[in-house]
């Protein structure tokens, strides 16, 4: 087994305590009926992980992993594969067979944002089948504790009033921390100038240091900082439970979700009935309370997009990204 593959048997973690291909483009048939359904794993079950092991997309593999293994009635095996920002993981999914038994849990940041920034990729993201839509990131608005800001109004008022542009943070050139505040900036229209950092953390630590003044940042990585940095908001539809004190930037006058989406896609060609099994099993590992309770202390919100709705769904994040990637000159030349 390779240095970063890990078996999950079927009780596993628990009992340890952008567009839809034309066969799938119909209406899914209902829970009950899926799990009649005659398709079952014949061998292990590889998920493919475009990052390392330890940050948040990992552990919710991990968590899905434990409990599929149950109903797809195969061991589930988390195979982490870092690298070009999702392009060797999505890679390593194009290798293999179109069966089901190879997913990629892929995001908002290698499956949207990166599309768009980057044409030149070895693939297109539409040719593969969307399964389960599980999760999404909910954002957060932090800015740097020395800046003489207490909401969001008087930090656009000195954005837009500042004789050098205010600086803003993101994890990542062509992330969608990067693209999320390009979309914050032109919905205030003031001029900032990106810093892009090699990560969440790093990026975090340089907003509570004083060394740049705004990031939109997951909100369950910036929020054990918050004795050292201010949280003006949340860029989500309502508020969050995780920081319920915390309004959105909807009630302080700014109409702008940015979060992102985090979901199972199957290998090109992918048979629809293939994908709605894993999804049907998917969906009952995301109904337990324990998973739900997951989501929440981790700073995910809950999808549960079953495949037509997936691919529905990949298609307006795809137009909606691209929207802001395109007007915010955000490219990635390879």
């Amino acid at each position: 087994m390779k240095k970063n593959q890990t078996t999950i048997g079927r009780r596993g973690l628990l009992a340890a305590g952008t567009l839809l291909p034309p066969a799938l483009a119909m209406p899914a048939l209902s829970t009950p009926a899926l799990a009649q359904g005659a398709w079952r794993a014949s061998h292990a079950v590889r998920i493919i992980v475009p990052f390392p092991p330890g940050g948040a997309t990992d552990m919710l593999a991990r968590l899905v992993a434990s409990g599929l293994g149950e109903s797809l009635g195969q061991s589930l095996v988390v195979e982490n594969r870092p690298g070009a920002n999702g392009v060797v993981a999505t890679q390593a999914l194009l290798n293999s067979p179109a069966d089901g038994h190879a997913l990629i849990l892929a995001t908002a940041d290698t499956h949207t944002v990166l599309p768009a920034a980057n044409p030149r990729l070895p693939y297109k993201v539409a040719d593969f089948v969307p399964v389960s839509g599980m999760a999404s990131v909910v954002f957060a608005l932090a800015v740097r504790p020395g800046l003489p800001a207490a909401n969001v109004g008087q930090f656009v008022e000195l954005a837009r009033s500042a004789r050098q542009p205010l600086t803003y943070a993101s994890y990542g050139y062509a992330s969608v921390s990067h693209a999320a505040g390009e979309m914050f900036r032109a919905a205030i229209g003031a001029e900032m100038t990106h810093v892009p950092y090699l990560g969440a953390g790093p990026g975090v630590l340089a907003v509570t240091a004083d060394q740049v003044d705004m990031m939109m940042v997951p909100v369950a990585v910036a929020n054990p900082q918050r004795s050292r940095l201010k949280m003006l908001a949340v860029a989500n539809a309502e508020r969050f439970a995780l920081v319920p004190d915390v309004p959105t930037l909807r009630e302080q006058g700014f109409d702008l979700t940015a979060d992102a989406w985090i979901g199972l896609l199957g290998a090109p060609g992918t048979p629809r009935h293939v994908a709605e099994a894993i999804h049907a099993a998917v969906s009952r590992v995301q109904q337990t309370d324990s998973f739900q309770q997951t989501l929440r202390t981790n700073g995910f919100s809950s999808l549960g997009l079953d495949p037509a709705r997936f691919a529905s769904f990949l298609a307006a994040e795809s137009e909606r990204w691209g929207q802001v990637v395109r007007r915010g000159n955000i490219r990635v030349e390879s």
